[in-house]
């Protein structure tokens, strides 16, 4: 893969030479001005050239602007503006030090532009190489990830009793994860650890220690039952996790609309905890799914006794939201789900 490495070369030569490491560390070819060598047409030419024909742009700003040119663009950022307008990837390292007013806009642009899994800020040349072989590795899991129809296409090939898993008339969030890469032999060993994957469900606050749980064994799935529980998972590291969202209070004289309300708070909490007891720091494909929502209203109980309670008419009972997130951090992940929560809400209340 050609990597184009662009920023200003003045002053930024061991920058720039951490950057070259770092690609070819990958095994990727590194593209850098200074090594051109002599051409029958201007650098300025030669460098618009190297960008069209490069699979991936590295820029690295620090608070220098460089020479500007006629058009009052830095040659870097019109390096950046040629690979935005080619649809090219780009990989975007921002030094952690003040710049000047042009500079600082530069920063801005890019950053409004490039979006937050390939922008990274550093201050020092290890820190960039890291970064660089980061980003370059991540890229690399993203091109070779899965599509969003052959992920739901697994999704459909699951046993039948998993896309069923609801406990009776209450709503239930299931939460699905696929690593990527997929794994393999991953039955042989969660078989192995069955007990220790159950204090983790229960140290996740999604099921108590005293209930105790049902061992689930099919050729193709294990997994594990509580009354409020259903967790499976597959070979390839497919794991899903089905919550009951029911109200504890639902049923009593006091709160005879309880049953009918399914907590937001209550909803993404077992998914933060779903996230924490499956992903244990890997990247791939989610999925949240609410099931069995006819004749719910997704918004937290009042807090006194209601008298009474408009429904909106709809026919859904599924409602569900998928992404690749690479890399799945805490945050990257916290931030995909309050979306989706926040547009099922929509579909359910509106």
């Amino acid at each position: 893969m050609n990597v184009f490495i662009s920023s200003v070369i003045r002053g930024f030569e061991e920058y720039r030479a951490a950057a070259k490491k770092a690609v070819m560390l990958l095994g990727h070819t590194p593209k850098m001005s200074e090594e051109f060598g002599a051409r029958p047409y201007s650098s300025q030419t030669a460098c618009m050239l190297e960008v069209d024909q490069a699979d991936v742009v590295v820029l690295v700003l620090g608070a220098d602007f460089g020479f500007e040119t006629q058009t009052g663009e830095s040659v870097t950022q019109q390096e950046f503006r040629r690979a935005k307008a080619s649809n090219k990837r780009i990989l975007a390292f921002l030094e952690t030090i003040p710049a000047n007013e042009k500079q600082e806009a530069f920063k801005r642009e890019v950053s409004d532009y490039v979006d937050g899994l390939f922008r990274v800020t550093f201050s020092s040349a290890n820190e960039l190489a890291d970064g660089i072989v980061q980003a370059l590795s991540l890229l690399r899991q993203n091109q070779t990830a899965i599509n969003e129809t052959e992920f739901e296409q697994r999704l459909a090939h699951r046993p039948n009793e998993s896309r069923s898993s609801g406990y009776g008339h209450d709503a239930t969030v299931e939460f699905v994860f696929l690593p990527q890469p997929a794994l393999s032999g991953s039955l042989r060993v969660s078989d192995a650890q069955r007990d220790e994957i159950f204090l983790k469900v229960c140290q996740e606050g999604l099921s108590a220690v005293r209930d105790g749980y049902k061992p689930h064994d099919q050729p193709e799935t294990l997994g594990l039952d509580t009354n409020v529980l259903k967790w499976r998972m597959q070979d390839d590291g497919l794991q899903w996790v089905s919550v009951s969202l029911s109200n504890g209070n639902a049923g009593s004289r006091n709160d005879m609309f309880s049953s009918y309300y399914v907590s937001p708070s209550k909803t993404r909490s077992a998914a933060l905890a779903a996230f924490s007891l499956v992903t244990q720091g890997r990247s791939g494909w989610f999925q949240i799914a609410l099931l069995g929502m006819d004749n719910k209203v997704f918004s937290e109980p009042p807090a006194s006794t209601a008298s009474s309670i408009s429904i909106p008419h709809r026919t859904e009972r599924l409602l569900q939201e998928r992404q690749l997130l690479l890399p799945a951090t805490q945050s990257v992940f916290e931030s995909w789900l309050d979306d989706a929560l926040y547009r099922m809400g929509r579909k359910l209340n509106l």
